[in-house]
């Protein structure tokens, strides 16, 4: 029975950022209703230079670990910044009313690009980063949970909560909301669509890029094909939701992910991915007729 606790707490960090994730991408799907697929590269692309970055710092830099891993988060914010503002002021506005094919194909290409980008900026290697701590806490049953763990979660639970509060209670939450339901209209009533489409692409986006730093510094190591992977599983998980709200996306993904850490606790790893990715792909064509 133990074992069975330690897996459902190990599943709340892997819901967390699955629900971060989600939270990210249906909230951008509300005033950008196309399929994005670099969602899940802004995700891994940070957790990836954070690596390259601390690495370069402690081998050619020869800083201290602390010191090499303060430079990275500069590095990180510094790129990062820079990817989310290509998709907030160029990508997005650009291709919010055009086809849909459109944005597939160009989100596609830029997580693709971003991924070779990395793969040869390690020269083909996987990197990892030792662990910021080994200290657990035991909550009982048998289970525990590390610092950053734990650490990880409130971040996230922050995150969410307050972005949640923030979006419900705002005029730029109301505004967000208008342009989801018919952007016309509320061009009319004054709104500025494209102003909300950026803003809302630097905070979805922003949301990716923290999950991605928050999950390196838990795993260690961001692999090069991660964002694809992600971004894939995020956008089946919202779709076959139907894009309702970013909570709700959230409170599923979340779900998703404690099912893959039981599926890591009881059954072969190997068939993971082929499995969970078929199963969100049969809920697709049941559903039949909901928008990608």
């Amino acid at each position: 029975m133990a074992y069975f606790y330690q897996i459902i707490v190990n599943g709340l960090h892997n819901g967390a950022l699955y629900a971060l994730l989600a939270y990210g991408y249906v909230l951008l799907h509300q005033v950008v209703p196309r399929a994005n697929l670099a969602h899940g590269a802004v995700f891994a692309f940070s957790g990836q230079v954070l690596t390259l970055a601390t690495t370069f710092a402690y081998s050619v830099m020869i800083l201290t670990f602390a010191g090499s891993l303060g430079f990275a988060l500069v590095v990180t914010l510094l790129m990062s910044g820079l990817l989310i503002s290509v998709l907030a002021l160029v990508i997005m506005p650009r291709f919010a009313a055009s086809s849909p094919n459109m944005m597939i194909v160009c989100t596609l290409a830029l997580a693709i690009v971003l991924m070779e980008a990395v793969r040869i900026g390690s020269d083909g290697r996987d990197l990892w980063l030792p662990p910021l701590s080994t200290a657990r806490v035991v909550l009982g049953q048998g289970a525990a949970i590390t610092l950053v763990q734990a650490a990880n979660l409130a971040i996230i639970a922050a995150l969410l909560a307050g972005l949640d509060v923030f979006l419900s209670f705002t005029g730029f939450g109301r505004a967000i909301r208008a342009v989801s339901q018919d952007v016309k209209a509320a061009q009319l009533c004054g709104v500025n669509s494209a102003r909300v489409i950026s803003l809302t692409t630097v905070l979805a986006s922003g949301l990716a890029a923290v999950g991605g730093v928050l999950a390196l510094v838990h795993f260690g190591n961001m692999s090069f094909g991660a964002g694809l992977t992600y971004g894939l599983k995020v956008l089946f998980i919202a779709a076959a939701g139907g894009f309702s709200t970013p909570r709700m996306a959230a409170l599923a993904a979340f779900g998703f992910g404690e099912a893959e850490s039981l599926w890591d606790g009881y059954l072969p790893i190997m068939w993971r991915e082929v499995f969970f990715l078929a199963a969100l792909s049969l809920m697709l064509v049941l559903r039949g007729r909901e928008r990608v």
